[in-house]
């Protein structure tokens, strides 16, 4: 959501430090704890099968993934503050899982409406590089079923391009318990897009995309991150990386909801102004 080395990646130990706390880090306070090692499970852990599988394996490795994220969601105990917004209205919380190491959550209100905003992260996730400065591509590979996918995202480099571009392959599900959808990924293997010498293969364990309704006009947004980056890198980048990532998507996200909504006001006063005239 096979470790080939960017070249960016090598260089990056003889880096000055200074260098690496520039603009695209400022959000991320110094006295956090991401320079903390992290990610210590094993480089196959988070891959969860094979596109050798018949549909039922599919769905089972779905609930397994699904089972993982909704322990995860809620766990409130001991997460630890490791970046926030300027505003401070966006904080992203870490916690080391024995399972599957650390992983990243931030949580935040985003305008737009709960169906909405669902549909856009699971069945139009092929156009978020259109709105996610973190996003270079994204492809739906394989469609299960109508909540089930395996798809690919390229994302850009990171951390001012000390952290080379990165592919991921994941199982994609989308699930509803209550009036909570969960759209969650984990890292698997798809013959249409095997890993390949032109970029870094990440592997996603178990990360998601949590939507609950807050009231008519805006949606509880948490993101889930648990991801192996791979590659010769210092985990404090990888993790200070990952704390920006989550604030610029949540911005991102935020900022091209509410572009929807004034389009969607704007042309139902239009409508309103002609039907009067």
């Amino acid at each position: 959501m096979t470790s080939i080395i960017g070249t960016k990646d090598f260089d990056v130990e003889r880096i000055d430090e200074k260098a690496l706390t520039q603009e695209s880090l400022r959000t991320v306070h110094s006295e956090s704890n991401v320079a903390k090692s992290v990610l210590k499970r094993s480089s196959s852990s988070s891959v969860v099968f094979d596109n050798n599988d018949t549909n039922d394996d599919y769905e089972k490795q779905a609930d397994a993934t699904i089972d993982e994220i909704w322990k995860i969601f809620k766990d409130e105990n001991a997460w630890t503050e490791e970046a926030k917004s300027r505003d401070g209205l966006d904080v992203v919380v870490s916690k080391e899982f024995p399972k599957w190491g650390r992983i990243f959550r931030v949580t935040s209100i985003i305008p737009g409406s709960y169906s909405g905003i669902v549909e856009m992260l699971f069945e139009r996730q092929e156009d978020i590089p259109k709105w996610s400065p973190s996003v270079n591509d994204c492809k739906i590979l394989e469609v299960i079923n109508d909540d089930l996918y395996i798809t690919y995202q390229l994302t850009n480099e990171q951390a001012q391009g000390f952290i080379a571009k990165r592919d991921f392959v994941n199982l994609a599900v989308r699930r509803f318990i209550d009036d909570t959808a969960i759209l969650a990924a984990q890292a698997c293997l798809h013959s249409k897009m095997p890993p390949n010498n032109s970029c870094v293969r990440g592997e996603n364990g178990p990360t998601a995309y949590v939507v609950e309704k807050n009231d008519e006009a805006t949606c509880k947004f948490t993101w889930l991150l648990n991801v192996n980056l791979k590659g010769w890198l210092p985990q404090y980048l990888i993790n200070s990386s990952l704390a920006s990532v989550q604030l610029n998507l949540v911005e991102s996200l935020r900022n091209h909801t509410s572009k929807i909504l004034e389009t969607t006001l704007s042309s139902s006063s239009s409508t309103i102004a002609v039907d009067t005239i």
